[in-house]
């Protein structure tokens, strides 16, 4: 039925939780940074990490919104490189690439309590390759994280390409998130496909750019206040898309 499949990552084919509002994140991350020379406690730390993601969001929405009308607010997605990389600078440390993926990784370390693929979801891939299936990653998600995060599960090399929000400035349901995707590889929408777990960013943002999508409702799902469009499938395991061709 599709020849392209786009999928969500996190509450679609991985399960995870973290926490960045506990005490000992910010504890263990202003020591680490302290260590290097920039000295933070851990409450300036967190107040100046969310301070920074909040300026650069609103700076952000503020340069394209009257270039793009369409936009809103919740659509802008940051760089948390450029974050971090504040963080440092403000503190008169000089880092490099390297120091930012180090800091990234024990940051996200120290926040999560799991990750781990859902049932099937691996096999899933694998046969989509195996029919002669294009598939594609679309996560609002941050690189420094979710790189790692895919090579680690061992799924990164079963995407055709693999495009984060933290790349693009936009996150789904934003039309220009999904229309850099299409572009980008010339896809035709009418033999695409979304899947993802989220009625809003998934089913509706697919609609929205003319994308049919499959809808799993999974632990991390928000609830559907709003109901699926009517080219959304809902699936009860993410098995099931090999059932809708």
């Amino acid at each position: 039925m599709y020849d392209n499949y786009i999928f969500d990552l996190y509450g679609t084919l991985v399960d995870i939780h973290t926490n960045e509002s506990k005490a000992s994140l910010w504890k263990y991350m202003a020591g680490y940074m302290t260590l290097q020379g920039a000295s933070y406690s851990a409450a300036e730390l967190r107040k100046r990490y969310r301070s920074l993601i909040s300026d650069l969001c609103r700076k952000q929405y503020e340069k394209n919104k009257s270039l793009i009308p369409e936009l809103t607010p919740d659509q802008i997605e940051v760089d948390l490189s450029q974050v971090f990389s504040r963080l440092y600078q403000e503190k008169g440390v000089e880092q490099t690439p390297q120091m930012l993926a180090d800091f990234a990784l024990l940051f996200r370390a120290v926040s999560l309590h799991y990750f781990r693929l859902y049932e099937g979801a691996e096999l899933l891939l694998k046969e989509l390759h195996r029919q002669g299936k294009r598939i594609y990653l679309l996560s609002n998600a941050q690189r420094l994280f979710t790189e790692p995060e895919l090579r680690s599960l061992g799924i990164y090399d079963l995407f055709d390409d693999v495009m984060i929000s933290s790349d693009i400035g936009f996150k789904k349901p934003s039309p220009l998130f999904y229309g850099a995707l299409l572009e980008k590889h010339g896809l035709d929408p009418k033999v695409s496909v979304m899947i993802g777990n989220d009625w809003q960013a998934d089913a509706w943002g697919a609609h929205n750019s003319g994308l049919a999508s499959m809808y799993i409702h999974t632990a991390q799902s928000p609830e559907i206040a709003g109901g699926l469009p009517r080219d959304c499938r809902r699936l009860e395991t993410i098995s099931d898309v090999l059932q809708q061709n």
